[in-house]
């Protein structure tokens, strides 16, 4: 009887089975206590036998290792591997090209030895004598600690320090937020969602920032954010008489069309409401424009900004053709009437 076998009968020796009625009822083993004894005596003997054997090999002779190999694998394989053990000899093994790694120790072999470069270093509180070295000593330098986003005095603090820019100058600028909005981050874990928010700053002097933020919590908290990262992205947009661009500007920005025309005195605001808002911000009072394409917020602000930014000045003309700056403000940037 093998193994298998003995098992299965003492598992189905006090297996439950199910009636008809649907009652459970345990089934009284009918063999007698001194034969089921019998019986795993001589299972526990043999599963011994074998363990012995696992546990305590022999000396293994070259015929016993070719006829366990047989057991695993084809003849063709069978004929591989011994030809690739005969190959391999005891030099050949001696002289194997080992691995290099890309910072080898010199004590490889022996780690009880120090290596004078990854083991000691080089600091003049080491103390070799003592098995826990001290701690460090503080640094002099000063440690500079990101400004927190959420809070608008630290901002406002940093600003004043590292630009010289006044408190109050801050405290009076336009904020606008134009585009909030909850977004989805697609992981492998799911859905991420985020409050998206995009803001513009000015002074209505020819300064004007923008900037963006997301927060996992509340829409607020992204507007405050994206405040000041505005802050800090401040810049001066040159404008014709403080009221309006030096020319005509046209902007392809990622599918979003921007045109925008100077106009005259009394003329106006009259374009779309996201470039009136970035207008009034930057100081710009007479402008007209269109936005063709695509109608997305984002593009069409970022498309306006960036032509406001990058606006081709008198200067810049007269300086290539060798004239005076006055002949081209005549000449291509006087006021239309």
């Amino acid at each position: 009887m093998s193994k298998r076998a003995l098992y299965q009968l003492l598992r189905t020796a006090n297996r439950p089975r199910i009636h008809g009625n649907g009652c459970v009822k345990a089934q009284i083993a009918r063999e007698s206590t001194d034969a089921t004894k019998a019986l795993s005596e001589k299972i526990s003997s043999e599963i011994k036998q074998e363990v012995a054997k696992l546990e305590f090999p022999t000396i293994i002779t070259r015929s016993d290792h070719i006829q366990r190999l047989s057991k695993y694998y084809s003849p063709k394989m069978l004929k591989s591997i011994i030809a690739a053990e005969q190959t391999v000899t005891p030099d050949l093994w001696d002289k194997r090209k080992k691995a290099k790694p890309l910072f080898p120790l010199s004590y490889a072999d022996d780690l009880a030895k120090h290596d004078p470069f990854y083991d000691l270093p080089r600091m003049p509180w080491t103390d070799f004598s003592e098995p826990h070295q001290p701690v460090p000593p503080p640094s002099d330098l000063p440690q500079t600690v990101p400004p927190d986003l959420m809070n608008t005095d630290v901002v406002e603090a940093e600003l004043a320090n590292n630009r010289g820019i006044s408190r109050d100058y801050m405290r009076r600028l336009i904020v606008r937020p134009l585009v909030r909005k909850l977004v989805s981050n697609v992981t492998r874990l799911g859905k991420i969602r985020s409050f998206y928010s995009l803001v513009i700053v000015g002074d209505e002097n020819g300064m004007i920032g923008i900037g963006e933020a997301k927060d996992r919590n509340e829409s607020s908290r992204a507007v405050m954010k994206a405040k000041s990262k505005a802050l800090r992205n401040m810049f001066y947009i040159p404008r014709l008489d403080n009221r309006t661009i030096f020319g005509s500007l046209e902007n392809n920005y990622h599918g979003v069309d921007v045109q925008l025309w100077p106009r005259p005195p009394g003329f106006g605001l009259r374009v779309n409401h996201l470039i009136h808002e970035v207008a009034v911000c930057a100081g710009l009072k007479d402008l007209g424009g269109k936005v063709r394409g695509s109608r997305n917020k984002m593009n069409t602000i970022k498309a306006t900004i960036e032509m406001l930014r990058n606006q081709v000045l008198p200067e810049e003309i007269a300086r290539a053709r060798g004239k005076k700056a006055v002949d081209i403000k005549k000449t291509y940037f006087s006021a239309r009437k």
